[in-house]
């Protein structure tokens, strides 16, 4: 047992797996080489194996905090937030003291975006045992998260005193501090046959990211057709409800408008289904919503898609589907 949390503490853990076995056919109905087994297993993803691990010593010793507290650690690593509450406030009704308990609730927290729940579950560590470096990086997490990247790197520096060569506390320290401004530029040259002639659209657009949930953005956006020039300006707000769930809405108008729309408003939202995970990315649902008011018609387009990441998050896939429709019932699908 003692090699085997040596080798984990050193992030060796297919070496520690292999010592925890030898370890389970010397005693196969020891507790605490179960729920070794579990976190080392759940660690390397594969959770059902590692859910196995737990239930087998909640068979030898029903109701086991150690084992418990590893099947919440496996929700969260699953980003699965709802049942990872469940079972850690299931767990802090019967040990509402307990250090892992408590850091495990600031973790849950941190999934659910209630940042100030994290940060009280975190401090409540910290006074029981204000050495804990799980709780001060925590904390850090918290801050980092609500904006705060002095206060963030205040936490792990204290965290990197107490426990000195933490890859994962330095790699934390290493992020830069995160850019508010972006600058967007863009152009295009369409050589159109029958006549048509050249057009052109070229845009730039600026944003600022107000909170680490807020962004607004503006974008000036000139386009040339038929010898005519439309200037549009454009407004937009994206805001992120949860880290699965995002909203944006925007405004825009073209004074003087020969054929952009005179006024358009538009809004969308984003649902991630599924979390990354070791070989995929993210899956997540979407829908984009618009109305364009032209001098001669009003259009609506509803643009429903979904998108996919693969190869480790490096490579994105997407599907849309539109619909169009103006004011006299003209339909376009594509």
């Amino acid at each position: 047992m003692e090699q085997g949390r040596r080798l984990r503490a050193a992030g060796k853990l297919p070496e520690a797996e292999k010592v925890y076995r030898r370890a389970l056919r010397l005693a196969p109905k020891n507790t605490d080489v179960l729920v070794a087994l579990g976190l080392v297993v759940g660690s390397g993803q594969r959770f059902d194996e590692a859910g196995h691990f737990f239930d087998r010593s909640l068979a030898v010793k029903p109701g086991l905090l150690d084992a418990r507290l590893g099947k919440v650690r496996l929700a969260i690593w699953q980003g699965d937030a709802p049942r990872a509450r469940v079972l850690v406030d299931g767990v802090l009704v019967s040990a509402p003291n307990n250090i892992e308990a408590l850091d495990l609730d600031a973790r849950v927290a941190l999934l659910e975006a209630d940042y100030t729940r994290a940060g009280q579950s975190f401090r409540r560590v910290l006074a029981l045992d204000p050495r804990n470096t799980e709780a001060l990086v925590g904390l850090g997490d918290v801050r980092r998260a609500e904006g705060n990247d002095d206060a963030a790197r205040e936490a792990y520096s204290q965290a990197l005193a107490i426990e000195p060569g933490s890859a994962d506390i330095a790699q934390r320290l290493a992020v830069p501090p995160p850019r508010r401004w972006r600058l967007d530029l863009g152009s295009e040259v369409s050589d159109l046959t029958d006549g048509l002639g050249d057009w052109t659209d070229s845009s730039a657009g600026v944003a600022y990211r107000l909170t680490p949930r807020t962004t607004i953005s503006g974008r000036t956006r000139v386009a040339t057709r038929f010898g005519h020039t439309d200037v549009q300006i454009e407004g937009r707000i994206d805001q992120a409800f949860s880290p699965g769930f995002s909203a944006y809405a925007l405004a825009a108008a073209t004074p003087d408008a020969d054929f952009l729309a005179r006024y358009s408003i538009g809004a969308g939202a984003s649902w991630q289904v599924v979390a990354p995970a070791k070989a995929f990315g993210s899956l997540s649902l979407n829908i984009d919503a618009r109305y364009d008011d032209f001098a001669n018609t009003n259009v609506t387009s509803i643009a429903p898609w979904v998108q996919a990441y693969i190869l480790d998050g490096r490579l994105g896939l997407s599907a849309r589907w539109v619909h169009a429709q103006d004011d006299i019932g003209t339909r376009a699908d594509g």
